[in-house]
Protein backbone atom coordinates (compact mmCIF):
# COMPACT_ATOMS: atom_id res chain seq x y z
CA UNK A 1 0.00 0.00 0.00
CA UNK A 2 2.97 2.38 0.48
CA UNK A 3 4.35 1.85 -2.57
CA UNK A 4 3.35 4.19 -5.07
CA UNK A 5 4.88 2.63 -8.07
CA UNK A 6 4.08 -1.30 -7.75
CA UNK A 7 0.86 -0.83 -9.77
CA UNK A 8 3.18 0.70 -12.72
CA UNK A 9 5.47 -1.60 -12.66
CA UNK A 10 3.22 -4.74 -12.49
CA UNK A 11 1.48 -2.94 -15.40
CA UNK A 12 4.98 -2.64 -17.49
CA UNK A 13 5.80 -5.95 -16.74
CA UNK A 14 2.23 -7.57 -17.76
CA UNK A 15 3.17 -5.80 -21.37
CA UNK A 16 6.74 -6.45 -21.55
CA UNK A 17 5.90 -10.31 -20.76
CA UNK A 18 2.94 -10.08 -23.41
CA UNK A 19 5.77 -8.84 -25.74
CA UNK A 20 8.02 -11.61 -24.82
CA UNK A 21 5.76 -14.39 -25.20
CA UNK A 22 4.54 -13.27 -28.61
CA UNK A 23 8.52 -13.44 -29.57
CA UNK A 24 8.76 -17.06 -27.80
CA UNK A 25 5.99 -18.34 -29.65
CA UNK A 26 7.04 -17.41 -33.34
CA UNK A 27 10.28 -18.79 -32.26
CA UNK A 28 8.41 -21.74 -31.60
CA UNK A 29 6.47 -22.24 -34.32
CA UNK A 30 9.45 -21.43 -36.65
CA UNK A 31 11.73 -23.82 -34.72
CA UNK A 32 8.46 -26.60 -35.39
CA UNK A 33 7.92 -25.60 -39.18
CA UNK A 34 12.16 -25.92 -39.44
CA UNK A 35 12.78 -22.19 -40.32
CA UNK A 36 14.11 -20.80 -37.49
CA UNK A 37 17.50 -19.22 -37.87
CA UNK A 38 20.06 -20.46 -36.07
CA UNK A 39 20.54 -18.50 -32.70
CA UNK A 40 21.65 -18.89 -29.27
CA UNK A 41 17.31 -18.35 -28.25
CA UNK A 42 16.66 -21.51 -30.41
CA UNK A 43 19.04 -23.41 -28.53
CA UNK A 44 17.70 -22.80 -25.27
CA UNK A 45 14.23 -23.73 -26.34
CA UNK A 46 14.93 -26.86 -27.66
CA UNK A 47 16.93 -27.79 -24.66
CA UNK A 48 15.79 -29.13 -21.54
CA UNK A 49 15.51 -26.35 -19.16
CA UNK A 50 12.67 -27.25 -17.36
CA UNK A 51 14.91 -30.13 -16.01
CA UNK A 52 17.01 -27.70 -14.55
CA UNK A 53 14.31 -26.05 -13.00
CA UNK A 54 13.59 -23.03 -15.22
CA UNK A 55 10.15 -22.42 -15.93
CA UNK A 56 8.73 -20.85 -18.63
CA UNK A 57 8.44 -17.21 -18.06
CA UNK A 58 12.64 -17.33 -17.02
CA UNK A 59 13.10 -18.68 -20.26
CA UNK A 60 11.04 -16.65 -22.56
CA UNK A 61 13.21 -13.76 -20.35
CA UNK A 62 16.64 -15.30 -20.91
CA UNK A 63 15.87 -16.10 -24.57
CA UNK A 64 14.66 -12.33 -24.83
CA UNK A 65 17.62 -11.32 -23.19
CA UNK A 66 20.40 -12.90 -25.33
CA UNK A 67 18.30 -11.34 -28.24
CA UNK A 68 18.46 -7.78 -26.92
CA UNK A 69 22.42 -8.84 -26.35
CA UNK A 70 23.10 -9.72 -29.95
CA UNK A 71 21.41 -6.21 -30.86
CA UNK A 72 23.44 -3.94 -28.44
CA UNK A 73 27.07 -5.73 -29.96
CA UNK A 74 25.46 -5.06 -33.91
CA UNK A 75 24.77 -1.20 -32.98
CA UNK A 76 28.52 0.68 -33.81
Amino acid sequence: MLSGWRKTADDIHKQDTAVFTHFWNKMRKEIDEGTAPHSWGKLFLQSDYKKHGVDDLAAIYAAYDQFISGLIEVVP
